[in-house]
């Protein structure tokens, strides 16, 4: 009896089984693996529910997706520092998003140490300086050109030298690397810039170093002219990000598509593929070849981070009807897998699905206040 077992089990085994994994397997290398970081999913809570953009949220294809998937947690993360630790980015005083930004702007960051130094708008509120950056604004070329040459002229002679690739990034390489560490510009935005400001040892020279260059922006004749035309001046800079280009990374995901710098960096640092976010699933599945690929959708941040619960609405509204939606169709026919990255300040949740999660009818949709990481 037991040798017709293991004789039944052998044929078992080699005519059914290993097929049958030889298949599963082979679908899985011709499946498109899809990653979406998608920053500020979770937005913070609010002291009403008028004000908290999760209240009240319809978004069916997304609700499903979250409700049917294997949720992980992880530490808190921002975008940036998910985006370094995925492709091995070790932190030196920051993360060094500069250089790989720098890069994406199709400049060479070389040896050098740079910093970002986004041009931004101080707003008084409440006695308190409140940042807003680019987003918020618009600013020509040939403005950010001028606000830059100024402040080359200023700070030549301590061995620091600006750069404006695009009118609304800015970058700053130094002749040595300063002991600070400094927070993200979204982590700065809207809120008050006083207890996010440089800190480390070179701390009091950088701060006195950005009040230099308020000074210098406050009466330039780009500001003058942008106030008598009712637009916001560039009264000051953001510092971030700071670090010399990283070497030895990792290749975590075949192909990379994104519209922020950093992601692109990073492609371009490891030789990964990249192209621009395509304007919806749909478009981007008619372009992608299977492998695994990392889709940032960062449209919920600006609105996020100034507060603005009814702008959140809006784009989530956009994001269910141009990603989630085609995804989960796209997910249910196979040809798919699906993971879902949020990182937020309280915890970096994680959703993954395969075809077989959405029959996972036993899970009701939720309310998206209930995946809300608490802290």
């Amino acid at each position: 009896m037991i040798s017709l077992c293991s004789l039944w089990l052998n044929w078992f085994l080699r005519a059914v089984a290993k097929p049958l994994f030889y298949r599963a397997n082979v679908t899985l290398a011709r499946t498109m693996q899809c990653h979406l970081l998608i920053p500020s999913l979770f937005p913070p809570g609010a002291v009403t529910q008028q004000n908290d953009p999760l209240h009240g949220i319809r978004a069916p294809a997304l609700q499903t997706l979250l409700a049917r998937a294997t949720r992980t947690q992880a530490p808190p993360k921002e975008m940036e520092s998910w985006l370094c630790e995925s492709f091995g980015v070790t932190r030196q005083q920051d993360y060094p998003a500069a250089p790989l930004c720098l890069m994406a702007e199709g400049v060479a960051p070389d040896e050098h140490y740079w910093l970002r130094a986004d041009p931004v708008h101080l707003g008084v509120e409440r006695d308190q300086l409140v940042l807003s950056e680019a987003s918020t604004f618009s600013l020509a070329q040939d403005e950010a050109d001028a606000l830059i040459a100024t402040l080359n002229q200023h700070f030549a002679a301590d061995g620091l030298h600006f750069v404006a690739p695009r009118a609304q990034h800015w970058y700053l390489r130094l002749a040595r690397p300063p002991l600070i560490s400094t927070h993200g510009l979204f982590q700065a935005a809207g809120r008050s810039i006083h207890p996010l400001l440089p800190a480390g040892q070179d701390a009091m020279r950088w701060r006195a170093m950005l009040n230099e260059v308020q000074m210098l922006l406050f009466e330039h004749p780009v500001n003058v002219a942008r106030e008598a035309r009712g637009s916001a001046p560039i009264n000051s800079i953001w510092l971030s990000g700071g670090g010399v280009l990283p070497q030895n990374l990792t290749q975590p995901f075949d192909r990379v598509w994104a519209g922020d710098a950093l992601a692109r960096g990073l492609a371009l640092a490891t030789r990964i593929p990249h192209e621009n976010l395509p304007e919806n699933a749909p478009a981007w599945l008619k372009q992608a070849a299977p492998g695994k690929h990392l889709l940032v959708l960062d449209a919920l941040r600006p609105a996020a981070c100034y507060g603005d619960p009814d702008a959140w609405r809006r784009q989530l509204a956009q994001l269910e009807g141009e990603w989630f939606a085609p995804l989960k169709h796209a997910l249910q026919h196979g040809s798919i897998t699906l993971t879902l990255h949020a990182p937020t300040p309280a915890g970096t949740l994680s959703f993954s699905l395969t075809r077989g999660s959405l029959w996972k009818l036993w899970q009701p949709a939720r309310p998206l206040t209930r995946y809300r990481p608490q802290g």
